[in-house]
C-alpha cells in the first residue's frame, strides 16, 4: 500500500520499495519522553534487526508495532 501511495501522491515522479519483516520475538522495552509519552525507538529495536539491516542497503526503517495490555 506504501509502494503505492508514494507514486499516486507524487504523480509517479517517486517511487518507493518496502521489505517487510516481521519480529516474532516481543519488545521488553519502550522508550518514554515527557511531551509524547511512550514510544519506540531505534534503540528499542536495534537488537532485533541488526542482521536484516547490515545484510541490506536500506534508505529508511519504520517499524510498526501492535501494543497489547
Amino acid at each position: 500500500m506504501f509502494e503505492a501511495s508514494c507514486a499516486t501522491l507524487s504523480n509517479r515522479k517517486m517511487t518507493a520499495k518496502c521489505d517487510v519483516y516481521q519480529i516474532d520475538t516481543p519488545l521488553t522495552q519502550l522508550s518514554y519522553d515527557e511531551e509524547f509519552g511512550y514510544f519506540v525507538a531505534a534503540e528499542n529495536v536495534e537488537s532485533y534487526i541488526k542482521d536484516t539491516i547490515s545484510a541490506h542497503n536500506y534508505d529508511h526503517i519504520f517499524v510498526i508495532v501492535r501494543l497489547r495490555r
